[in-house]
C-alpha cells in the first residue's frame, strides 16, 4: 500500500470520526438537557418515564444499542447517523446525570436568592444557577465528551471507515502492526486534547454571558 493512500485512509478516517463525535454530542446534550427537564416535571408519571429511559439506555451495551439503530430504526441506512444517534443517547445518560448533580451542589438557595432578587424562575435559573453548575459540572462533561469521541471507535460495527478501521486497513495492506496503531492512538489523543480546549473556551464565553 502506498503512502498516498494510507494518508488518504487516515483523513477519510479521522473525518468520518470528528463528524460522528460532533453530531453525537450535540445529541447528547440537547437529548440530555430534555432528560433532566422531565426528570424535573411535577407529574409523577412524567418523572418515571425519564427513570426508565436512563436505566434503558445505561443497560444497553453501545453495540447492540448502534445495531438497533442503525438496522431498525433506520432500516439499514445513513450509518454515520445511526452512529451518531446512538452514541448521543449514550451520552445523554451522562448529561442529564451531571445536570442533576451540578445542580443540586449549587443549592436551592441561591434560586430562592435570585427570586427575591426579582428575578424570575427563568431568569434566575439562566443568570444564577446555571452558570455556577456549568463550572461545577464541566471537568465531568468534558470527561464524557471524550469517552464519547473513544467510543466512536466501534462504529465498523456498521460498516463506517473511521479512524481505527483505516488503521486496521493501513496495518492490513501494509504488514506494519506498530505506526498505524500508534498513528490512531497519537489522533485520538489530540482530538481528546482539543475537545477539552474547546469546551474550556466555551464554559469561559457563556460565564463572561
Amino acid at each position: 500500500m502506498a503512502i498516498n493512500e494510507c494518508v488518504w485512509l487516515i483523513v477519510k478516517g479521522l473525518a468520518a470520526t470528528i463528524a460522528i463525535s460532533a453530531l453525537a454530542l450535540a445529541i447528547g446534550t440537547l437529548v440530555g438537557w430534555g432528560v433532566y427537564r422531565l426528570s424535573q416535571s411535577p407529574r409523577g408519571w412524567v418523572r418515571k418515564t425519564a427513570q426508565w429511559w436512563k436505566v434503558v439506555v445505561r443497560g444497553t451495551p453501545l453495540v447492540v444499542l448502534l445495531l438497533i439503530v442503525f438496522y431498525l430504526l433506520l432500516g439499514g441506512r445513513c450509518p454515520i447517523l445511526a452512529a451518531s444517534i446512538a452514541l448521543g443517547l449514550v451520552f445523554s445518560n451522562f448529561v442529564a446525570s451531571i445536570l442533576q448533580s451540578s445542580i443540586d451542589a449549587v443549592g436551592r438557595g441561591q434560586l430562592e436568592a435570585g427570586l427575591m432578587l426579582g428575578f424570575s424562575r427563568r431568569q434566575a435559573m439562566r443568570h444564577i444557577v446555571l452558570p455556577q453548575a456549568l463550572r461545577i459540572g464541566m471537568p465531568a462533561y468534558k470527561f464524557q465528551a471524550v469517552s464519547i469521541v473513544k467510543g466512536t471507535s466501534i462504529v465498523g460495527y456498521v460498516a463506517i471507515q473511521d479512524l481505527t478501521l483505516a488503521a486496521q486497513a493501513i496495518r492490513s495492506g501494509t504488514g506494519n502492526d506498530l505506526l498505524p496503531l500508534l498513528a490512531a492512538t497519537l489522533i485520538y489523543f489530540l482530538l481528546a486534547w482539543l475537545l477539552n480546549k474547546l469546551l474550556d473556551f466555551v464554559l469561559l464565553k457563556m460565564s463572561a454571558v
